[in-house]
Order: C-alpha cells, then structure tokens, then sequence
C-alpha cells in the first residue's frame, strides 16, 4: 500500500502484500493523476499583481512619485534613512517634499544622536539630556547640541609675514617672505584625536588622515585624548549643565632637548578649543583659546575666564588670522605657549578635501578668515 496525497494505491488485491509480505522487488510507481492536490480559493491569485483600490486623490498622488517612492513604503525608507549619516538624510530631504516629511522622524535622530555622542557619554545620560534640556526631541537636540564631527576633517590656515635677507646682487634689498602652514586635526567617538602641523595643502595630507596605518607610521604625527574642559573645578564639570563647547585637547608625551641646559625631558601639548556652529547642526568651527607645551612636574595653565571671553571678540579674531599681537616663543621655558598659529579651524568633510578653497595657493589666496 503507498500514500499518495490522502489517496490509498493499493498494487494487488491479495491481502499478503498489505503487511510486507510481497515477493517481487518491483517498486511501485503511481501515476501522476492520483496526487490530487486540495483545492484552494486563493491559489488563483498566485503570480498575480493585485492592486488595492484607492480614492481618486491617492491615486493621482501615486501618480506624482519617483519610482523608488512607489516601490518602497514610507516603513522602507525610514529604515533605511535611519542606517544613513546626517549628512546624507539632509541630501535626501532637499530631494522632494515626501522624503522632507520622513527626514523630521525622530527615529532617525535619536540613532543618529546616540552614535555621536557615544564616546563621551552612555546612551543613558543622552536620552536624560533630550528629556530635560530638549523637550524629548531627538532632532533638536542633534541640531542644537554641539558635538566633535568624526566624518572628515579639522583645518586651519595660518600664514604670516617673515622679514628675509638681503641680497645684494639683486634691486631687492628688503626681501620678505610669505609663510603659509596648515594644522589638521581628526577626531574619533572614543575620544582620541591626531593631529598634525604641515605645510603642504590639504588633498594630500588627507589620504595620512583617512589611513590609519599612514597616520601611525607618519613620524610628525601627534596622538591625544580629548574631553570638556574644567572650567572651574572637576566637580562642576561633572555637571550636565557645563558648557559642552570648552575642549581640552592633550597630546602624548614625547621626547624633548631643553635648549637651556641640553638635558631631555618629557613634554605634553595641551591645547583648548571652543566648538561652535555657523548652521544648526553645524559644529564646523574650533576656535583656539590657547596652546601650550608643559614639561612634566609642571603644573597645566588653563585658560582664564578673560581668555575664554575674547574668542567671541571678532576683531580679536581677524587680528590672529593676520598674525598681529605675537609674542616671543620662549624655548628653554618649561612651560611654552604659543601666540602663533591660532587661526579658527574649518571642517571639511572626506568628500570635499579635493575641492575645497583651502588648497588654493599663497598666489590665489594670501590670508583666510573664517566666519
């Protein structure tokens, strides 16, 4: 006896052969007309597009959307639009008004929230923050809330005026030269930051900065932690009401000769920053407050609340990225700071480091002020 389909196919009518005890070897094989399959209403609908009947309105809705708009669901794209960068949700909203809509969804900020502000706080302390201080609002706390952008670079470009020798063989008896150097800095969410000072202009000094093996191998390359500044005590920087845009930057120590005495110690750069926007959401702007090289023993000089006040001075500000009001680098000091190099650092993201204005040359651009 085989079971095919519910229908019994009995081989011979001798009842010997229903309990097994059949001699032949012959395997017995059904024809096809005894499976019949069950009868089902809706395996007529197999294979088949079914369209659901909309309004009128809906319809000449539909009508008016892209082809990937029609494919997708709004579910669709708010999942994806959540595993994409701000960056790129912002491009997508300029797109067309359906996607603007979707752009505001606060599941796409709140991921986007919690990735940058990973590395200095747990996720906790962030949606506390968006309950209290942003009225439970994913996206205005991302807008409004200053944070350290991973996804490109910090750069400045400092130039000043060097008084050269005089010739003798030529007219020229009172030579000057234009110094022109870039400070690059890149910033990670665990905290870290490289940093380096080159003259060379920024398309090629990025591809050291994307590579992480080029950055380690690179020897003028300097390597830090960076966290909110103590403005007054420790205690109070524990507090979430600080002021988030205060940076202290530290570099590791390295290997120094004391010009004074020829004897080698220990130095580490201490550098304070003040982060800010030009945009909401921006945080493309590092404004420098003051930049140190402190021996070790030597106790750190933080910037006073005079000092801190004179970055929102924008005439202050023009005067550094002219190099006015300079003082003398005192070398065999054991805590050095410098007054040179402090212009306002621009972010630009990995996508625009081969078109953007700061690798024009001393010929097309002498001095650059930033906004």
């Amino acid at each position: 006896m085989v079971v095919y389909g519910g229908i019994h196919l009995l081989a011979e009518d001798d009842d010997d052969d229903l309990f097994g005890q059949r001699k032949s070897t012959d395997r017995v094989t059904a024809p096809t007309s005894v499976y019949l399959p069950p009868r089902r209403a809706w395996f007529s609908l197999y294979n088949q597009r079914v369209t659901v009947p909309v309004s009128p309105a809906e319809a000449a809705r539909r009508r008016k959307l892209g082809l990937i708009q029609r494919a997708l669901s709004d579910d669709v794209m708010l999942e994806i639009f959540k595993r994409m960068s701000p960056v790129a949700v912002a491009r997508a909203a300029c797109s067309c008004r359906p996607w603007r809509l979707l752009a505001t969804h606060e599941d796409i900020w709140e991921r986007a929230a919690l990735d940058a502000w990973s590395g200095r706080e747990p996720p906790e302390v962030t949606a506390r923050v968006c309950r209290d201080r942003y009225h439970d609002s994913w996206r205005r706390m991302f807008l409004d809330r200053v944070r350290m952008r991973t996804e490109g670079l910090y750069v400045s470009r400092n130039t000043y005026i060097k008084a050269g020798m005089t010739d003798l063989t030529t007219e020229n008896v009172n030579p000057v030269h234009m110094v022109c150097y870039y400070r690059y800095f890149r910033f990670f969410g665990t905290g870290e930051f490289y940093c380096k000072t080159s003259p060379h202009k920024l398309e090629s000094v990025a591809k050291t900065f994307r590579d992480k093996r080029s950055a380690a191998a690179d020897p003028n390359m300097y390597y830090g932690w960076y966290s909110i500044a103590d403005v007054e005590s420790r205690e109070e920087s524990r507090d979430e009401s600080r002021d988030e845009s205060r940076l202290h930057l530290e570099c590791a120590p390295v290997d120094r000769l004391s010009i004074a005495d020829g004897r080698r110690s220990c130095a580490a750069l201490h550098m304070w920053l003040r982060l800010r926007s030009t945009h909401p959401g921006g945080s493309n702007r590092l404004d420098f407050v003051k930049l140190a090289s402190v021996d070790e023993a030597e106790p750190v000089p933080a910037p006073t609340a005079e000092e801190w006040a004179e970055i929102d001075d924008p005439e202050m500000a023009y005067r550094r990225s002219c190099g006015i009001n300079v003082r003398r680098y005192l070398g065999h000091a054991r805590v050095r700071e410098l007054s040179r190099g402090l212009n306002t650092m621009v972010f630009v993201p990995w996508e625009d480091v081969h078109d953007h204005v700061l690798n024009q040359g001393t010929d097309k651009m002498d001095f650059f002020v930033t906004g």
